[in-house]
This record gives C-alpha cells, sequence and structure tokens, in this order.
C-alpha cells in the first residue's frame, strides 16, 4: 500500500458522501419523501459499489490492483465516478419523474460522484507535452 495523495483522499470523500446520500431524501412524491434505497432500483447498488471502491483507493492509496493487474484501483474508481456522473446528471436534469421533486440527497450525489471523478482522475498527462510536441519542438532546434 502506498500513501494516498490528495486526489484519492478527495475520492474517498466522495466516496463517504455518496455512501451517505443514500440514505437521505432524494425525492418528494406527493408529499411523501423517499430515500436513495426507496427512489432507485438498481443504482443505488452501483452508487454503493462506486462509494466503496472510492474508498478503497483512499485507504490503499490507489495503487492495488483491482481484479486484473493492469487496473489500478485508482482507474477503477475514476471510470465509477464518471458513470455515477453522468448517470446521476442525466437523472436530476432529464429523467426525473414528473410527480416527484428532487431532494437534497439526490444533488449530495451528484457532487460526491464528480468528488470521486475528478478526485480519482489522473491529470498527469495533462502536465507532460505530447509525443507530437516534443518532436515539434526537437525540429525548431535544428533548423538554422
Amino acid at each position: 500500500m502506498s500513501k494516498p495523495g490528495i486526489g484519492q483522499l478527495i475520492a474517498g470523500a466522495g466516496g463517504v458522501l455518496l455512501i451517505v446520500s443514500l440514505f437521505l431524501p432524494w425525492a418528494d412524491v406527493q408529499g411523501v419523501s423517499q430515500t436513495g434505497w426507496e427512489f432507485s432500483t438498481m443504482a443505488d447498488v452501483f452508487f454503493l459499489i462506486a462509494g466503496l471502491v472510492a474508498i478503497g483507493a483512499a485507504i490503499t492509496g490507489g495503487r492495488s490492483s483491482f481484479f486484473r493487474p493492469d487496473l489500478s484501483m485508482n482507474a477503477a474508481t475514476d471510470l465509477l465516478g464518471v458513470v455515477a456522473t453522468l448517470l446521476l446528471a442525466w437523472l436530476i436534469v432529464f429523467d426525473f419523474p414528473a410527480n416527484a421533486d428532487p431532494e437534497i440527497g439526490a444533488y449530495l450525489a451528484l457532487i460526491a460522484a464528480i468528488a470521486i471523478m475528478g478526485g480519482a482522475g489522473d491529470y498527469s498527462v495533462l502536465r507532460r507535452g505530447s509525443r507530437a510536441d516534443a518532436a515539434s519542438a526537437g525540429e525548431a532546434r535544428q533548423a538554422p
């Protein structure tokens, strides 16, 4: 296990918030409040798994393999965070039932999914230049 970075800690905090949000009110259906567990049929299990994997990435530092040696815990967390963010954004914006009003739990779940996605993302590729940039810079130095 390696020491977790700030990104893994943010993803872990997002995982905790995502799991907690499942117990909060997600929808008000005709005056009756429903939690995340009551509101969705299968997505709640996916959100639980995404939260647990994010917490696991924070504990292990994201370096441990996840069922396959070439897939790190950090990569799995990032993938689950992206899918959870897209699923929650779609649900809140386009697919919320007509007779229900979104409540705080759904919005906190979206914030948590964004934190998981952002914390687990590998942004080191943005800091390095591409090989094409390096090649063109080398050609520019060689030109008289």
